[in-house]
């Protein structure tokens, strides 16, 4: 399947996951991030403001903000370019023509002090920790020369054992990839 089939594809059935089951999902994927090394090693994680589809972002911030962690999120630049802009409660955002809250004011993280990137998509590879996201390229441009962890939560709707969508070579893969496994929402 192409990749913008795909990109539909996925983005229809995001849309009609159960709320009692997204909600579920995303309590267990935030215990599974809390509870990694990789998490509590980062000091600086970055993440975006989710949309309605995706694993809910703003309880991993509040916890990132409880814990003394500093938060960075992206804005995005011309030539499909992106830069990580600090974020706190005080942070003024605007909407972008892609829907996205980004900041306004404030000057950009270096790369090189971003510990942990949790990379958004719509589907995510188990075998080769390959991505898909939304089709701009921004991350993968932005992931090409990047040192820390890129580590991603996602629903099971989200994760495939192999790729149904094609893996080229300038897509970055992922260092981690955290999915709530059948039946692990069965012991809660």
């Amino acid at each position: 399947m192409d990749k913008a089939t795909f990109r539909i594809q996925q983005i229809q059935r995001l849309s009609q996951m159960a709320t009692a089951d997204r909600e579920l999902q995303q309590r267990l994927l935030q215990d599974q991030l809390f509870a990694s090394g990789t998490w509590c090693d980062a000091q600086v994680i970055a993440i975006t403001i989710s949309s309605a589809i995706e694993v809910d972002t703003r309880p991993v911030i509040e916890q990132a903000w409880a814990t003394g962690k500093q938060v960075v999120i992206p804005k995005t630049l011309p030539h499909r370019q992106m830069a990580f802009y600090p974020y706190d409660a005080t942070s003024h955002l605007e909407r972008t023509k892609f829907g996205i809250l980004e900041p306004v004011t404030g000057q950009p993280v270096s790369k090189a002090q971003i510990d942990l990137i949790l990379v958004p998509g719509l589907g995510y590879s188990q075998s080769q920790l390959a991505r898909i996201g939304f089709g701009g390229g921004y991350y993968d441009r932005y992931l090409a020369d990047y040192r820390g962890t890129k580590l991603t939560l996602a629903f099971r709707e989200m994760a495939f054992e192999h790729a149904q969508w094609p893996v080229d070579e300038y897509d970055i893969l992922l260092d981690e990839l955290l999915v709530v496994e059948d039946g692990q929402d069965d012991e809660n």
